[in-house]
């Protein structure tokens, strides 16, 4: 049987923006670690292979396989109060970033998967661009809130970063539509394999985030471009 070259990728930014918000005088041991998030069936950033696409023939039966990167933000923030106003900040600010496995299949008659890998592996790296360039960036250089009471203030916070990210989740998708153009969804292979090589080198210059909230558990595969081969 055959299945168009098609995935279910026009939905990668609707799925991205997500969070944990833990207010000032809360535990911040309760920020998420990557064990958490694994338990989940959501795993870091890594080269992909075949056993990442569970077999699933009741979903979307016209697609041969889907598959679902993801950016998971997860911040404390902190209020302030100065004259009349109450201000909001970001103090921690972590990003677990990678592929979701519950939403990414394949069906069990597809046989081409294999061949299919370098165009997956480029949708997530390009999520994986982004990911590591907002985990670049510094509690100073993200929005904060100000408001005439605590909760106006952390309102004006959630709504400012919400808008902020989704301005950068809309350049991730517009690269990604643009990608799927030129590829023709995957079935010019010689265009995949020469756009991925670009992406690759992009996120091979971004640093791997580090530090609290990024430690690995161990025996999961490093996120480092150094551990994993090049095409």
């Amino acid at each position: 049987m055959h299945f168009p070259r098609r995935t279910a990728l026009g939905q990668l930014a609707l799925a991205l923006i997500g969070g944990a918000v833990f207010a000032q005088g809360e535990d911040t041991s309760r920020m998420p670690t990557w064990q958490d998030e694994i338990a989940k069936g959501l795993v870091p950033y890594h080269q992909l292979t075949a056993d990442d696409f569970r077999i699933d023939d009741k979903t979307q039966p016209d697609m041969a396989y889907a598959i679902k990167p993801f950016i998971d933000p997860r911040y404390h923030y902190l209020l302030m109060r100065n004259g009349d106003w109450y201000y909001a900040y970001l103090e921690k600010w972590v990003i677990f970033s990678g592929l979701d496995k519950n939403q990414s299949w394949r069906k069990s008659k597809f046989r081409e998967l294999q061949r299919s890998l370098p165009h997956a592996q480029a949708w997530l790296d390009l999520n994986e661009i982004c990911a590591r360039q907002l985990a670049a960036l510094k509690p100073g250089e993200l929005p904060s809130g100000r408001g005439a009471t605590p909760p106006e203030a952390a309102a004006a916070l959630h709504q400012n970063l919400d808008a902020f990210l989704k301005e950068k989740y809309k350049a991730l998708q517009a690269e990604a539509d643009e990608f799927q153009k030129a590829t023709n969804h995957g079935a010019n292979m010689k265009k995949v394999i020469e756009l991925g090589k670009a992406i690759r080198k992009r996120l091979d210059a971004l640093p791997v985030p580090t530090g609290p909230g990024y430690d690995l558990p161990a025996g999961t595969p490093s996120p480092s471009p150094s551990s994993t081969p090049k095409k």
